[in-house]
Formats: C-alpha cells, structure tokens, sequence
C-alpha cells in the first residue's frame, strides 16, 4: 500500500458532474484529484439534452460556446396523438439567450469539460476505483483507499470529498446513505439511430397512443434519439432492441411513415425515480446520478447534476481559502427542494403521458391542447424544460437578504445586457447606480469576498449576485446595514 498522501479534494467520478466540479475547483485555485473506474470514457451519447440555465453557466466559465456549436437546437416539443399535432409546448419563450434545447451527445459535453480541465493543468486519473471511504466526521479530514487498475493501492486523506460516481455509487452505499424511492411499472427502450421520413428537424416530437409512446430528439443530420415505451415486452429482458424492433413499436404509435436504419446503440431499462434524503455525509457531498436519478424524458437529469456542482464549488472554495464560515457548505442543501420538485415533476409527466390506459390518453388528448393554448402555462412550461424557474427563496442563505423588483434573494438573475460577464465567478458580485454610496462603502470593506462592478442595478437600487447566477441580496440606497449584516453571517471579513 502506498504511503498516504493528502489532498484539498478528491472527486470520485468523471461523468459531467464530477467533471464540472474539477472544472469550476480548479479555476478557482483549489487542488483537485478526479478519479474514475473506468479506463476509457464511453463513447455512446447517453444524456443528450442541455438545457438553457445550463449554458448560461458555462458560456462564462469557458465551454459554452464549444458547445453550442457542436450541438443541435430544438426550439419546441411538440405532442402528437391521433394522427395530429395537438400542441406544442414553445420553448422560444425562455427568457433566456438560450430559449432552445441544445442536443449534444454526452460524450461530446464530457469531451469538451476534460479537454478544458486539461487546459486547467487537470487529468482524469482513470481505471482507479474506491475501495474503502470514511465520512470525515467531527471536523477530520475523509480517509479514502483506492485501487488501481493493475491492484495498486493507496490511500489518502481529503478535506473534502465529491461523490459523483453515479446512480450505483459507492460512496453513498458505503457510508450506508439512503436512496428512497421507486422503479416505475412499464419497459423502455432507447436507441440512437438514423430516421428517414418527414420528421421535423429543430424539434422534440412526441407521440401519444392508448398503446403506447415514443419520443423523437433530434440530433441534425437526420440522427435522433428515440424513447418508447414497450409495453407488450417486445424486447427480451436480457438483449438490446434491433433495429426490426425499435420499426416496430415506431409502426404501432406513430403517424408519419419512416424507415429507421443506422442504429448506433440502444438498451432497454426501467425508470428509477430516487434521491438522498441528506446531499452530504460529513465531508462527504454528493451530486448528479448518485444523488438523484429520475425519467430522462426532458432532458433534466444531466443539467440537474451540472448545476448541484456549480453551487457547492463556489462555497467550497470559500471556505477553503478562509473567505467563508464553514456553515455556508450547510447551504448546500438548498439544492434539494429543487431535486425533490424535479424528480416529482419528471415522475408525474412519464406515468401521465407513458399510460397505457385509454381513459387517460382520452383525457390527456383533450386537455394538452388546451392546458397549452394559455400564454401562462406556456411560459413556466419552457422555463421549467429549461431550468430557469428553479431558485432557492426558502434558502437559509437566502434569509435577510431583501430584494429589488421582482427580484428576491435565491431568484435566478437573468443575464440581460451580458450581466454575466461582469460576475466575478470566485466571490459575490455588486451591481450598484451611484445613489448607492453607503452599500459601496461596505461591500469595500469586504474586499476578496464581494467584487464592486461600475454598473447600475435596476430600479435605483443595488444586486449583490453569486458566482452562481443567483441573487445574494439586494435592496436600495440606504440599505448598507443590511448588507453589512447578511455578510457577516456567512463570511470573513478580511
């Protein structure tokens, strides 16, 4: 066994989670190690969709724009039963820059976050398993033995430890953590393959039958994913769909003629839908897959694990550099109401549109077109598609913190006018106009911890924001005590 060594962090999994964690720690100055049992990445596209609150985090942090141009957009998903469209959920509507879903293979997103962690001075140490992990509890650092691919072991001793290593993880198993939740009733399939036919191009096309449902995302060039359900267990349990099967449950629920050929993988499963009751375990945190796992219709569940990252990294690195209190990892935590939302949400949506009963395809035909003719209901349907409605108001970080307009602390602060690229993305960021001289002067005062930006806020007032793209607090000219006070209950003052 090898002599122990010490590390800052130690990121167990290099799927997109645990490589946005690497990405966004080590931009920030914190030493970092990623591991992962597998040898090579895998090559098959698995999570396809990116969603807008996603991009938006990542333009800033270097990997957007890369993205963006390897991807596909889809700009609605439309819903088909009987031979017609009923209805089209427009996702144009986000106020976003990002009013669209970017279908990109995940292979493709997790080649773009190593090769830019590379240009971070990061490899992912690969073929390196966890054997044995500790919580670190009591304020002692977390104890992890690995094993090499060869049987090389070693151990090492992290302040922090980021589980990211999926739905099987090891480290939540290991230190007995629970995963409460359900495996849905019916049989899925999912392939990616070629489709040629008169399906559209820039949208997410689903089709409802009493038999049945299949969804198309296209990936441009005449490539899609397909999602159906198999309800008659056409697929043996122990194989993978051919392309003679996949034609088939297509044949029985769709109206548009089209051959399907090309097929380049495709598997079959059953939903789990879970999450952990408790996203840390002393300093252990988890995030993506091993803390949460749901339907993929939507395209949620990749992103959902991209932005647990982007919140927990910017605390950690806070704390590590002495710039915050330890109690600010705690608010970690606000990321759990929007993973219990999600996972319900997601949950709902597939035993609603995945039934088989004719009851309710008779009423989900009748009521989709209406419930989506109201401006309203399309609106916080894209934005819930895009993940921009998701907030942390309830937060205790949130707590105090007032706000501006519409505005209120732990609200997503919309990147109008390239606000984004004035954040500093390692400290909290003030907006101020010039009224605002007494918050100016104690956000001055908080030097490392709050970056003052010669930008106006709306409304005369002021926005202090996270790296995260969240509202911190807010308020107007004369409400320098305030911030004075929310400040000190999270951070050091240097």
């Amino acid at each position: 066994m090898a002599v122990t060594s010490e590390i800052p962090v130690l990121i167990v999994g290099a799927g997109p989670t645990g490589l946005t964690a690497a990405l966004e720690l080590s931009r920030l100055g914190v030493p970092v190690r990623i591991v992962d049992r597998a040898p090579h990445p895998s090559p098959t596209s698995r999570a396809l969709a990116v969603q807008a609150r996603t991009l938006e985090l990542l333009r800033v942090r270097g990997v957007g724009d890369e993205m963006l141009s390897a991807g596909h957009r889809a700009s609605a998903a439309a819903l088909h039963a009987g031979g017609r469209e009923l209805a089209s959920i427009e996702l144009f509507r986000m106020s976003s820059d990002f009013n669209f879903i970017l279908m990109l293979a995940q292979s493709e997103t997790e080649r773009l976050l190593t090769e830019q962690l590379a240009r971070q001075g990061v490899k992912v140490d690969r073929g390196v398993e966890v054997t044995a992990v500790n919580s670190g509890s009591d304020g002692e650092p977390v104890r992890v033995t690995l094993e090499g691919a060869h049987g090389a072991g070693e151990t090492l001793s992290a302040n922090y430890v980021i589980a990211a290593d999926g739905p099987h993880s090891t480290l939540r198993k290991a230190l007995a953590m629970d995963f409460p939740g359900r495996t849905l009733p019916h049989n899925y399939v999912l392939a990616d393959l070629h489709i040629d036919g008169d399906i559209v191009a820039d949208q997410v096309s689903i089709f409802l039958a009493a038999g049945g449902f299949v969804a198309l995302f296209p990936m441009g060039a005449h490539r899609f994913r397909l999602m159906a359900t198999d309800p008659h267990g056409l697929v043996a349990a122990d194989s993978d769909p051919s392309v003679e099967h996949l034609q088939t449950l297509y044949d029985r629920v769709v109206h548009v003629p089209a051959r399907l050929h090309d097929l380049n993988w495709s598997s079959r499963f059953r939903i789990n839908s879970r999450h952990v009751r408790a996203l840390r375990s002393g300093r252990v945190y988890f995030g993506g897959d091993s803390a949460h796992v749901h339907s993929p219709a939507g395209g949620q569940g990749m992103n959902l694990g991209i932005q647990d990252m982007i919140n927990l990294s910017w605390k950690l690195a806070m704390v590590h550099e002495g710039r915050a209190k330890p109690e600010l990892l705690d608010t970690y935590s606000e990321r759990l109401p929007v993973i219990r939302r999600l996972v319900g949400f997601t949950e709902m949506g597939t035993r609603i549109f995945n039934s088989t009963n004719p009851i309710v395809h008779a009423v989900r035909v009748r009521v989709a077109p209406r419930a989506l003719a109201r401006d309203r209901i399309q609106d916080a349907a894209a934005a819930m598609f895009g993940q921009l409605s998701a907030g942390y108001r309830g937060s205790a970080l949130s707590e105090g913190g007032g706000g501006l307009g519409e505005l209120r602390a732990g609200d997503r602060v919309p990147d109008t006018e390239g606000l984004y690229d004035g954040l500093d993305l390692s400290a909290l960021t003030l907006f101020a106009d010039t009224g605002s001289r007494r918050v100016v002067e104690v956000a001055r005062d908080w030097t490392g911890v709050v970056a003052i930006r010669d930008r106006p806020a709306p409304h005369g007032g002021w926005l202090l924001v996270r790296p995260d793209g969240y509202l911190a607090a807010a308020g107007g000219p004369a409400d320098g005590a305030a911030l004075q006070r929310w400040l000190q209950r999270w951070f050091v003052k240097p």
